[in-house]
Parts: C-alpha cells; structure tokens; sequence
C-alpha cells in the first residue's frame, strides 16, 4: 500500500513539527495491524499544526487528519481498534464516483419533486485566499466540534497514504455500513470532490467526515448542484440538513463540508 511508514509510539518530529507522545491505532475489527498514529493529547493550535504537516505530506508520504470522537468521546473509534483492515486505495480507480451517487440517489428517501440525479457538478475555479482557509481551520471546525460536546483542540492523527481522500480506504475506516464496499466507494467520491473543489477530508470521527474546501461554490446555482451529490452521499450532511436547499444554503456560507452516517 502506498504512503509512507507510520511512526513508533512517542513524540514524532516531521519537517518544523513536533507532535507530542501518541501511539499505534489497530484494527482490532480485523487482523489487528496498525492503521494510523495518533497522539494520546489534544495538540494546542490544532489548525495550524494540521496545516504544517499537511504541506509536508508529500516529503513524509503521511496524512494528517484531526481525530474526532462518538458524541464527544475523543477515545472511540481511535482508542477502541474500531477499523476494519484497510482497503488498498488503488481499487477505487476502478469506481465511477458519479454511477456511484446515481445508486444512492435512487436509494435515498427523495422528495416527490426530486427527479434523477443532475450528475457530477462541474469543477469550481475561485480559490479561497490564504486567510479564509486558516480562518476555517482556527473558527469554524473548533466551533463544529464545540457543537458535539468535544473540544476545541483535537488529537491528531497521521495515516500512511498518498491523499487525504486515500485515508478511509487506508485505516479500514467503519463509519459508513451502507454496502460491503462502501470504504473504497467513500474514497472515490472523496477523490473526485478533492480533484473538483480542493475539498480535503481533515476530520474523521466515529461515522462523521469533515472536509477543508479549497474551491467552495460561490452561488447557489453551483451549489444546488453539488448538494445533490452530498443529498445522496450521507445520511446527513452540514449540521444535520437533510434537504437540497437547506444543503445549498450553507455550501455557499461555509468552506467546511461535513457529513454524517447513521
């Protein structure tokens, strides 16, 4: 599998950062091998720390993610070997993530008026500047994990991966049980979003992902379009809405996508 070699319990050092003492996650679901490091601490500056190690992931081949927990219990899934053995990211080349957003869409619970799904929303091009997208990782995701009763900081994690798209193929993520291949499905919609809206996953919890958007919508033409494929992706998306245009409405607000799986 691709991606770079997990560090050993203890502090790490990667490029400028120093993590503080974390340990091995197993997938005790499964053969019980390592799926990621994580520190035992929440880490102070979570946003930039992230962003630190993000830039240098191609150099240490490691993903960094921030750890969310089950209803504010940072210790499940990380703590508890709650992961299935990883998947190798490669098998989603082979997945069509807009075939694969048909299916659910036709399985989804849709409104009388919802017709067929529109298809894959074409690619956004604006950028947000540089203090936007630090504004997001310093305000709006310790104010989304305030909402679930965790704290501000978040614990860290590091994944052996090529991208952040790759990381819930890679730790045998469990949080989505809609169909037996439903990992390497997640992953390539969540490749598909990164290569069309920058949209990097940077929160993974219990059954809940979260995503930094680099290319968000700036209209809500564009973004009526790109709700359709979150309506069919979760169970629920962007603080609990379960409509299209409630979903549109806040894609336009916020570059942070999040998403949630019964």
């Amino acid at each position: 599998m691709a991606g770079g070699q997990l560090p050993d319990e203890g502090p790490v050092r990667l490029g400028s950062v120093t993590l503080p003492a974390g340990r091995l996650v197993t997938a005790d679901y499964g053969s019980g091998e390592p799926v990621a490091w994580a520190t035992d601490d929440p880490v102070p500056e979570t946003g930039r720390v992230w962003a630190a190690l993000s830039a240098a992931s191609d150099q240490t081949g490691l993903v960094p993610i921030l750890l969310d927990g089950l209803y504010g219990d940072a210790g499940r899934p990380w703590d508890e070997g709650e992961f299935e053995d990883p998947e190798d990211p490669r098998q989603a080349d082979a997945l069509d993530p807009g075939a694969l957003l048909e299916d659910w869409w036709n399985r989804s619970n849709l409104p009388d008026d919802a017709g067929r799904f529109p298809g894959l929303a074409p690619a956004e091009q604006a950028p947000l500047s540089p203090a936007e997208l630090q504004a997001a990782l310093d305000t709006v995701l310790p104010g989304l994990r305030a909402r679930k009763r965790a704290s501000a900081a978040a614990r860290i994690g590091l994944v052996a991966a090529d991208r952040p798209a790759d990381v819930p193929a890679a730790i045998g993520w469990a949080g989505c049980q809609r169909e037996r291949t439903a990992v390497l499905a997640i992953t390539a919609v969540l490749r598909s979003w990164e290569d069309r809206f920058g949209a990097v996953l940077v929160d993974v919890g219990f059954a809940d992902l979260r995503l930094l958007v680099e290319r968000p919508p700036r209209s809500l033409q564009a973004a009526e379009r790109i709700a359709a494929e979150h309506f069919a992706f979760a169970d629920e998306c962007i603080e609990s809405y379960r409509d299209i245009p409630g979903i549109a409405g806040r894609l336009v607000k916020s570059p942070v996508w999040t998403f949630w799986w019964d």
